[in-house]
């Protein structure tokens, strides 16, 4: 049995980096409204690489603003 073909003309592509590049706008406009420096703190639930990627790259982007 064969899969129905997808119609993809109606389809858009969001990329990531644009959705991540307005949010981070906000965030650092929001940074300079306020007295204080918010502090992360993460905790890893599981032993999963991904992660411990995951939490590595959130640290540095929060570590660039």
């Amino acid at each position: 049995m064969s899969a129905a073909p997808v119609d993809t003309t109606h389809c858009k592509v969001v990329l990531a980096g644009t959705i991540a590049k307005n949010l981070l706008a906000e965030v650092s406009e929001g940074l300079k409204q306020i007295d204080w420096k918010p502090l992360l703190v993460g905790f890893l639930s599981s032993a999963d690489p991904a992660a411990r990627v995951y939490a590595e790259w959130t640290g540095k982007t929060c570590h660039e603003k």
